[in-house]
């Protein structure tokens, strides 16, 4: 069972908007190591030990419920990086030669 509390547990600030680290950002929030994949591998740990290794479960579904928590402060700060950001900055950082490096190593070699 989940319980919301309304209040972050830490502030979130940002000190201006950041369209490129909101992108990195995205990839802590849902990416292969982010923090939506984090709870969900615990969760699926945790029900394969529910019956003969309670306590275990118990630990389990606390990580994967603080890794939910963790999911609510990276999407907060995402939506503050945007806060802001016209149309024409966020083209600008699309089209910045760094995101065409980070498309793979074919990418690279063609900026090199």
């Amino acid at each position: 069972m989940f319980y919301h509390v309304k209040e972050t547990q830490f502030n979130v600030r940002v000190s201006k908007p950041d369209p490129r680290f909101a992108r990195l950002m995205l990839e802590q929030f849902g990416g292969a190591n982010g923090e939506l994949s984090a709870a969900l591998q615990y969760f699926v740990q945790a029900f394969s030990c529910k019956n003969a290794y309670p306590e275990i479960y118990d630990m389990l579904m606390d990580i994967a419920t603080e890794e939910l928590g963790h999911l609510e402060m990276v999407g907060a700060t995402v939506q503050m990086l945007l806060t802001g950001i016209n149309g024409e900055l966020k083209d600008m950082a699309e089209n910045a030669e760094i995101n065409g490096m980070m498309n793979g190593k074919a990418a690279k070699e063609d900026f090199i």
